[in-house]
C-alpha cells in the first residue's frame, strides 16, 4: 500500500488531485480550510534537509500535498479514523493535510537516538544508542522557529511558543531524555509542532494561553 501511495504521490496529474479530493471528504466538513490562509511559509527545518539533499526543493505550508515527492514518503501515519492525511517523510518529519494542503509539521529532536536497525523498544544499552547529528539544530531554533515569545510549565517539562515574522508557529515541548537512564546524563528532548494556524497546532488547552502571552489574539 505505502508504495502505491508513493506512486501516487509522485505523479504530477489529475489522479493526484482525484486521491486528495476522496481523502478529503472524510475530514473538510469538521475541521477549517488550510486555503482560507494565503501565505505559504517554507515549513521549519525543510532548508536544512534540502542542503543535505542537495536538491534545493522545500515543502511549504498551504502547499498542495500531491507535490511532496513520492521518494520522500517513509511512512503512512494514522490520524483518528483516517489514513493517509498524515505522512512520515525520510527525514522523520510529520507533514499533516486533512483537506489536501499542509497545515502542520512536526518533529523530534533527542540527543540520542537508536543505532540504525534498532527500534526504541529494543535499546538495552548504551551501545544501542548513537549521538544524534540534528540535535545540534536545537542551537538555531531562533533562527530557523524564531525567537521564543512564552513559556510555561507543562507535563513534567515545558512548553514554549516561538513565532517567525513568515507567519509560522511552533509550539516545542520539552521533556527529559527518553534514554537518559540508559546513558547516565540529563538530556532534554524536544517535540517541535508548527503551522500557521494556532488551530493546526493542537493542543488548544495550552496553545491560546502561550499566544496570549505573546501579546496576540
Amino acid at each position: 500500500m505505502l508504495k502505491a501511495i508513493k506512486t501516487v504521490f509522485s505523479r504530477r496529474s489529475g489522479g493526484v488531485a482525484l486521491a486528495v479530493a476522496t481523502l478529503a471528504v472524510a475530514t473538510m466538513s469538521v475541521l477549517p480550510t488550510a486555503r482560507a490562509a494565503d501565505k505559504t511559509p517554507v515549513v521549519p527545518f525543510e532548508r536544512y534537509f534540502a542542503d543535505l539533499r542537495g536538491d534545493g526543493k522545500t515543502l511549504r505550508f498551504n502547499a498542495f500535498s500531491g507535490e511532496i515527492p513520492g521518494t520522500r514518503i517513509k511512512e503512512l501515519l494514522r490520524s483518528g479514523q483516517v489514513i493517509g492525511d498524515r505522512i512520515l517523510l525520510a527525514e522523520d518529519v510529520a507533514v499533516y493535510f486533512p483537506d489536501g494542503y499542509i497545515v502542520q509539521s512536526q518533529t523530534n529532536f533527542a540527543k540520542y537516538v537508536p543505532k540504525y536497525g534498532v527500534k526504541p523498544s529494543e535499546v538495552s544499552g548504551r551501545d544501542d544508542l548513537v549521538e544524534n547529528p540534528r540535535y545540534a539544530l536545537i542551537n538555531r531554533f531562533d533562527v530557523i522557529l524564531g525567537r521564543e515569545c512564552a513559556r510555561t510549565e507543562y507535563a513534567n517539562g515545558f512548553a514554549a511558543l516561538r513565532i517567525k515574522p513568515d507567519g509560522v508557529m511552533s509550539l516545542v515541548l520539552e521533556t527529559a531524555g527518553h534514554f537518559d537512564t540508559i546513558v547516565n546524563e540529563q538530556t532534554t528532548a524536544y517535540t517541535v509542532t508548527s503551522a500557521v494556524q494556532p488551530v493546526f497546532i493542537g493542543n488548544q488547552g495550552l496553545v491560546p494561553d502561550l499566544i496570549a502571552q505573546c501579546g496576540l489574539s
